[in-house]
């Protein structure tokens, strides 16, 4: 129970916060937007570009708002309280990942197929698009918070961030513009569980000592 409560705590935290949940699909939207003006969506490679608008989208969601999933209850005490609770942090840190991908990444995949149906795109299409992101958002998600958690308390550590985390986010971008890459981005969101997984707690019980 308390393992659900720390996913809701968060997620209301987000949502009154300065950038809240329709922050992401906002950025996604004035995107889309302005994408008409810039190519002509008849033309033969706009799906391509049109994907790649959307991975890029999600990644500067994630990267606009990797200091909120330490960095804020750091400030505040509260991940003081939340350590203290004696709950195992592989649990706690599982409930940041999944309130962080919920806030920032949910937003976009509900604006995925309605955006897509206007510009003419078909539903299979829409489907793989759908897909690719469901597996790579979560590998994304989870690097920036393995980032976020090595730099907890550091005041300069906004570029350092994104010099990290850029990087890491090529090959997930790389392949999600490609609509058969699901297995290949499964896998990569696996290996990035992992390392991040045990990246965090150990940043976390350095953090505790």
């Amino acid at each position: 129970m308390w393992f659900y409560n720390l996913i809701v705590r968060d997620l209301k935290l987000a949502f009154y916060s300065s950038t809240n949940f329709l922050f992401a699909a906002s950025f996604l939207i004035l995107i889309l937007i302005l994408l008409p003006f810039i190519i002509d969506p008849k033309v033969n490679q706009f799906i391509q570009i049109y994907t790649g608008f959307i991975w890029l989208s999600i990644a500067l969601s994630i990267l606009l708002t990797i200091d909120r999933v330490f960095e804020s209850d750091y400030e505040d005490g509260n991940l003081d309280a939340i350590i203290l609770t004696q709950k195992p942090l592989e649990l706690i840190v599982c409930s940041k990942f999944i309130s962080h991908w919920i806030a920032n990444c949910i937003p976009i995949i509900v604006v995925i197929p309605i955006s897509a149906i206007l510009f003419g795109i078909n539903i299979n299409e829409i489907i793989n698009i759908i897909l690719n992101v469901l597996a790579g958002s979560t590998g994304m998600v989870f690097i920036g918070s393995a980032v976020s958690s090595l730099t907890l308390g550091n005041k300069r550590s906004g570029i350092y961030k994104s010099i990290i985390v850029i990087p890491l986010y090529i090959p997930f971008i790389i392949f999600g513009a490609n609509q058969e890459s699901v297995l290949v981005l499964i896998g990569l969101s696996m290996f990035a569980f992992i390392f991040s997984l045990f990246t965090t707690t150990y940043s976390l019980r350095l953090y505790v000592e």
